[in-house]
Formats: C-alpha cells, sequence, structure tokens
C-alpha cells in the first residue's frame, strides 16, 4: 500500500533528522561519556518480552512492565527471571496495556491503563489493591506513576486531560495541574515521571519535546531540554531518570540515543560505548538508575533492558 504524501513527507523529515543528529554526535567537538554494559535483561526469557515500557527498582527487585503480554516481569539484579504478575483481563491483579510503574518500599505500583487505574502489589507480587482513576464520569487513563521520597504521595500522569494527578496513597485526590497547551506548566500528552531528591517531580513531556520540573504544589521549577534534532536536544523524548548527582537522563525514542544533562538542565552528553562513540538503542523508553549508579534502559523494539555503569 502507498504511503500518503503526508506521511511521506513525515517519513523524510524524521530520515533527514536522523540523519542530522547522527553526523552530529560523531562530531568530536560532541561530548559522548563512555559507557560500560553490564548485561542485558529479558533476553533469555521462555516467554519472551513483548513491547516494554517501562522500569522499576526495589531492594534486590526489577520490575519490567511487558505491556504486549499484559503482565509484569520480575527479575534480581543479576537479571535472572523471578516470576511474573497478571495476564490480560480486568479483575484485580490482571492487566489491559500497563504502561508505567514505580516501587517504594516493599510496594509496586503499576499504571493499568487500559483498565483505568492503579494496582498495587507487594514485592512478591501480591494483589493489595487498585485505584480507579477518574474525573467526575470520565475515565482517566494513567501512564505512569512516582512515589515522592516519603511515600505519602502518589505522581500520576495520564492522557486524557493532560494532568498530573496528585495523589494520597490510599486514592485520595489531594490535587492536580496541567492541562493540554504548549505554555509553561501545561502538556502535550505527559508520559514518564520521576521524583528528585528536593522532592520536585520531573515529568517528560512528549510532544512538547522537553522535561518539565514542578514543586510539589504543581508550579514550574524549571525545563530540561527543547526541540530540535542535535545533541541537546529532543526529539521525542520518552524516559527520564536522575543519578545520584541529580544529573538527568533522558531517552529519544526517535533518536535512539539516550542524553545526560546536569540538575540544572545544561546539555552535558551523549552515552556512549567504551571507544567513545555514541550508544544507538532501539526505541529506549523507560529508564531507571540504582543505588550504584547503573542505568538500566527499556529497548522497547529489542524486547530487552540494557544496564549501563555511569561511573567513570
Amino acid at each position: 500500500m502507498l504511503l500518503t504524501s503526508s506521511r511521506v513527507w513525515q517519513s523524510f523529515i524524521l530520515l533527514l533528522s536522523y540523519a542530522i543528529y547522527q553526523s552530529s554526535i560523531a562530531a568530536p567537538e560532541i561530548p559522548v561519556l563512555a559507557t560500560s554494559r553490564i548485561l542485558e535483561i529479558g533476553i533469555k526469557l521462555d516467554e519472551p518480552l513483548s513491547m516494554p515500557s517501562d522500569i522499576a527498582i526495589d531492594g534486590n527487585n526489577v520490575y519490567v512492565v511487558d505491556g504486549g503480554n499484559h503482565r509484569i516481569v520480575v527479575f534480581d539484579r543479576k537479571g535472572e527471571f523471578r516470576f511474573s504478575i497478571g495476564k490480560k483481563g480486568t479483575i484485580d491483579g490482571q492487566f489491559n496495556r500497563p504502561v508505567g510503574i514505580a516501587a517504594h518500599k516493599g510496594r509496586i505500583y503499576i499504571a493499568d491503563s487500559g483498565n483505568h487505574r492503579i494496582q498495587i502489589f507487594d514485592k512478591e507480587g501480591r494483589f493489595v489493591r487498585s485505584i480507579k482513576t477518574a474525573a467526575g464520569d470520565v475515565a482517566l487513563k494513567p501512564i505512569d506513576i512516582a512515589i515522592s521520597k516519603n511515600g505519602k504521595n502518589l505522581y500520576v500522569s495520564e492522557n486524557i486531560t493532560h494532568k498530573i494527578l496528585n495523589l494520597s496513597t490510599r486514592g485520595k485526590l489531594l490535587g492536580a495541574w496541567g492541562g493540554k497547551g504548549f505554555n509553561p506548566g501545561q502538556f502535550r500528552y505527559p508520559a514518564t515521571l520521576t521524583v528528585l531528591d528536593n522532592e520536585h517531580v520531573a515529568v517528560v513531556d512528549v510532544l512538547n519535546t522537553r522535561v518539565q520540573v514542578f514543586t510539589p504544589e504543581g508550579k514550574v521549577s524549571s525545563t530540561v531540554g527543547d526541540w530540535g534534532v542535535l545533541p541537546g536536544q529532543l526529539f521525542r523524548p520518552k524516559g527520564v531518570a536522575v543519578d545520584s548527582k541529580q544529573n538527568f537522563y533522558i531517552s529519544d525514542s526517535y533518536m535512539n540515543v539516550v542524553q545526560a544533562f546536569s540538575s540544572d538542565g545544561q546539555f552535558l552528553h551523549v552515552l556512549g560505548n567504551t571507544n567513545s562513540t555514541p550508544r544507538i538503542f532501539d526505541t529506549p523508553v523507560g529508564l531507571a538508575v540504582d543505588s550504584n549508579d547503573h542505568l538500566y534502559i527499556v529497548e522497547m523494539l529489542k524486547n530487552k533492558i540494557t544496564v549501563l555503569d555511569l561511573r567513570p
């Protein structure tokens, strides 16, 4: 089937943008951080991952959202399979296109997007409770979850009203901010969330090609990145995580790279191989950093997680 002229044009722009990006990051003046690969997770499963989207780490467990299979797959820190949670369905403990995940002190929170709810499990995968996500009579589609450092607040991104919900851990709505738009504090498809050490909330604002950082009350604190195809710019950001120095790592699912920014939003470098050439991933999406400054990168179209050592 022939592509429409608009799709041909979009494909041409995308390929041109990708070529520009790849040529620019190969230039000697562009900083590239050499990283070593520690392991790959999910490549030896009897039932392979299908379109994984997000990842969370708690204790010795690594929790992966396996959206294509409507389940959560749990590994240990060495990448060995432990168990899986759920299957497709609507009852407690089942999922319909889960997208995002968070973990905090033995509780696992999953954005069960197709079922319009957050489901909560203990660290061994036992169902605890669910929280319906709605605005009045409108069912909302949760995309991701982040938990405040004190464990009292759940921040949930959703793509119906394009807002961030601030919920108690029991599901009480404490506040909301955002709305669809281009202006600071607004979103076009808010996605991945992470909470910083100062309790501020970083939100990937996908179609506005930026990460916005908010105070716990929902006021814009800073912005990281802007639209473009050069290093330090974002074309289609999907994941965000921070290391022990509160540096930002942002995945770009179209440019197939992960870039690092300082805590005040300044571009630092593109993640690279040990020979300092840029690392190219296959649709990098969800990210997580563990206590050892190891970065876990979900490669959606490779159906695996790549783990890199960020330490020099």
